[in-house]
């Protein structure tokens, strides 16, 4: 479904050109989900927002089913892939109510049905009706992520690209929408690729990974490989140690709360 080959993504800048990605190679089979990992400032996110087709490549190729990004895009590829961003509360128009916010995908892809399918996308992630003409202010965080992954899939895409939907979210919350991500994964059979930096989120939802470091993917392995902690590069294992570090120090947090 998704095949780069040796994508380069360049940015100007006041002393000259930065490359945000280099010769990044990978390929995502219809209906997995593959995650990309690694540090703030990696490149993971520029990837995905290439594969959405908001960010030019510089070199390279990718292709996400018979779109050939750089090529003219027509309208069926915004329909076939959608993407949810990071940030819940930049990600909706503030003045747009929920009913609005799923409105329009609709009517721009001249889908009908709409009072139907709104309230079953609702459903789907676990809102009701009621919440259908609230604004976005009057949400949780948790409430604004679910309506924007509910604006991605109300339009039926067959790729979903989700750039770290967790990350802006607290412990619970983050635990609720994995659970729901994984829900809508089994019942929809989307392709789906997944940006984070945290390789517990990751080895929740993925199959498959790539590590990326200072715009490079630098390994690649399946999930029981990564939970096996059999890795090549050190940066990987830096990135294991790091995750078991924080799981050491929350055992011995709640050891100590369970004594005292």
């Amino acid at each position: 479904m998704i095949d780069v080959q040796q994508a380069q993504i360049r940015f100007k800048t006041k002393t000259g050109y930065f490359d945000a990605v280099k010769d990044a190679s990978f390929q995502v089979g219809e209906g997995e989900v593959f995650g990309l990992v690694g540090e703030s400032g990696s490149g993971k996110s520029t990837v995905l927002r290439a594969l959405s087709g908001l960010t030019p490549l510089a070199g390279g190729r990718m292709r996400v089913g018979r779109h050939v990004l750089g090529e003219k895009i027509d309208r069926s590829f915004r329909r076939d892939v959608q993407m949810v961003f990071q940030d819940p509360y930049a990600s909706l128009h503030p003045r747009f109510t929920v009913d609005q916010t799923l409105r329009e995908p609709l009517a721009i892809n001249g889908i009908d049905r709409q009072e139907e399918r709104i309230v079953q996308a609702l459903l789907e992630v676990g809102l009701g009706p009621a919440f259908r003409f609230r604004y976005p202010h009057q949400l949780s965080g948790g409430q604004r992520q679910r309506v924007a992954i509910a604006r991605a899939l109300i339009v039926e895409p067959r790729v979903l690209l989700l750039d770290e939907p967790t990350s802006a979210l607290d412990v619970s919350v983050q635990a609720e929408i994995l659970n729901l991500l994984r829900r809508l994964h089994r019942e929809r059979r989307p392709t789906m690729v997944l940006v984070s930096h945290n390789l517990a989120v990751v080895g929740f939802l993925c199959q498959r990974v790539a590590v990326m470091r200072n715009g490079e993917i630098v390994e690649e392995r399946a999930i029981e490989q990564i939970r096996a902690q059999q890795v090549e590069h050190d940066y990987t294992r830096s990135l294991l140690l790091a995750t078991d570090g924080y799981r050491r120090q929350a055992v011995e947090v709640i050891g100590v709360d369970a004594a005292w």
